[in-house]
């Protein structure tokens, strides 16, 4: 038996729609060859593709952000989109099948609660899930490109893998169609949202810049800017410069001890820890206090819809190793990721041979070409769909909707068209946005770091001592005062010191971490929310 408990109406609510004996739940929009679909017509179009048994191709030409339950006699469909942009879980407790959307519904609901050990050293080191997984056993997540079926069994598919088989290698053509691709994504951003108010996200990075570049371009009425940080981050006047420019109006929240404090203090903070987590990524709080204090000043307005720049950067390869090979694969991938709580030796173990495993059981190698697919892969459906993407989730929480056009399909599209060794480093995406966006536009500031292929001697370093080790030799540095750590632009640093103090993780049982960071103390403060951890 199936239940279905569709419960989080949050900016887009549940419609519930019926034909030919099937039943269906959407939430949201999609565009299919140039049409906009709204929620009836994106269930009468996906529901005519599976009574035809053409589901994988019109589910690949959907662009937009959506996810459907089609229910019929014998069996259940449950759709994500290319980003997974609203979670779906399923618990299984024998025959009986639990379907809702929200992983705090999901924690109430299940009828056995185990944890599964992998899934939470996961969760300490890298911040997330593998694709579908949750903290616990018999509780799923449909990945993002994918749809699973419940029936006599339970079956997983993806329908979409973004890769091409013709390969574009000059820059010109790289550009003019990345060009025609974005601006076309962008337009359809905006046929979706209509006359709302543009909220962005003002970074000194370059994702940002290029979307306040394109409402600038497009002549989008009304746009509201926003950055945040400690008094003195370079993120600050960077952005303030972008958006005199291009004559946005700019806000600028300053991040405090005691601004952090006041929030992680108040029932606001559980209440959106619980909603944000969806028990496979820890939520996200980078913009958190900016939102709450432009809301509450009324300076965003109800009807508004953010827009982040997330992440063009990914696209462009800017996360691609220089080499890579088979059995350099999970070392890369843990190197680059799983370190933001380092774990002791055994657990660590534990943990790359089952990164391991799942590597090989889903993403097929063979040649260089397939191990970087490989990587690229475990980047887009584990890290952007469940950590990066799920952080919209503070949007929704603080009532704003949300658009993130840089993962329109069609700008995907062209640079996944583009050869990986040619992408790694992103030094060929950041030419494009200065040459057809930024000088143009006059703000053609660079970043201090540009994202660009490091030197010899930096790569060099990075080949022979391992992300952790290089920690370890910073902090041992850093007692000789020889090396000082970077300041966190953001205050987040404030905010591990108070989760620690405030919500006593100090003997925490997983507290093993040589640096008690912002990230290690979200993660187990979100699980310490649903119950004590044994070791």
């Amino acid at each position: 038996m199936v239940h279905i408990l569709t419960e989080n109406n949050r900016i887009h609510s549940w419609t519930t729609h019926s034909q030919e004996k099937v039943k269906g739940y959407v939430k949201g929009y999609a565009f299919y060859r140039e049409e906009l679909l709204q929620e009836k017509g994106l269930f009468q179009t996906v529901q005519k593709a599976w009574k035809e048994n053409q589901i994988d191709k019109i589910l690949s030409e959907l662009n937009g952000q959506f996810c459907l339950i089609l229910q019929e006699e014998d069996q259940t469909i449950l759709i994500a989109d290319k980003i997974r942009s609203y979670p779906l879980f399923y618990l299984t407790d024998g025959n009986n099948f639990i379907i809702t959307d929200t992983g705090d519904t999901a924690y109430q609901s299940l009828p056995h609660r185990a944890w599964d050990k992998t899934a939470v050293l996961s969760y300490l080191s890298v911040g997330y899930m593998n694709e579908g997984t949750t903290l616990f056993q018999n509780c799923h997540v449909v990945p993002a490109s994918a749809y699973v079926v419940i029936g006599k069994e339970i079956t997983v598919r993806h329908y979409y893998t973004p890769m091409s088989l013709f390969p574009l290698t000059q820059p010109e053509a790289i550009f003019k169609q990345s060009k025609q691709a974005l601006e076309a994504a962008f337009n359809r951003m905006l046929e979706s949202i209509g006359d709302k108010t543009v909220v962005l996200p003002l970074s000194g990075g370059y994702d940002s810049r290029l979307l306040a570049c394109l409402c600038k371009q497009f002549n989008v009425q009304n746009v509201i800017c926003y950055t945040y940080g400690i008094a003195g981050s370079p993120e600050i006047e960077i952005s303030e410069k972008v958006a005199q420019q291009l004559g946005f109006p700019w806000h600028y929240v300053e991040y405090t001890k005691e601004k952090w404090k006041e929030i992680l203090t108040s029932p606001i903070f559980e209440a959106y820890m619980r909603y944000a987590g969806n028990l496979n990524a820890i939520p996200h709080l980078q913009d958190f206090l900016a939102i709450h204090e432009l809301r509450t000043k009324q300076i965003i307005p109800e009807n508004a819809v953010v827009v982040p720049g997330h992440t063009g950067d990914v696209i462009g390869g800017s996360h691609l190793p220089l080499h890579i090979q088979k059995d350099t694969i999970v070392s890369e991938l843990y190197d680059k990721y799983f370190t933001i709580n380092i774990l002791k030796s055994r657990e660590k173990r534990f943990l790359t041979n089952s990164l391991e495993h799942f590597i090989q059981e889903t993403y097929p190698t063979g040649n260089e070409q397939e191990y970087y697919q490989a990587f690229h892969l475990w980047g887009i459906q584990s890290r952007q769909a469940n950590f990066i993407i799920n952080s919209v989730r503070l949007y929704e929480f603080q009532g704003l909707d949300w658009r993130v056009p840089l993962w329109d399909d069609a700008f995907e599209q062209v640079w996944n068209a583009v050869p990986y060794k040619q992408r790694v480093g992103s030094s060929l995406y950041n030419k494009f946005l200065f040459d057809t966006y930024f000088t143009p536009n006059r703000v053609a500031f660079h970043k201090t770091e540009d994202g660009n292929l490091p030197s010899p001697c930096t790569q060099f370093i990075r080949n022979m001592i391992s992300n952790e080790k290089r920690y370890y030799l910073k902090r041992i540095l850093n007692r000789m005062h020889l090396y000082s750590f970077p300041k966190d632009i953001n205050a987040l640093d404030i905010v591990g010191e108070l989760l620690m103090k405030e919500k006593n993780l100090q003997k925490h049982p997983y507290l093993r971490t040589m640096k008690p960071n912002s990230m290690c103390m979200k993660a187990l403060y979100y699980l310490s929310l649903y119950s004590e951890i044994n070791t």
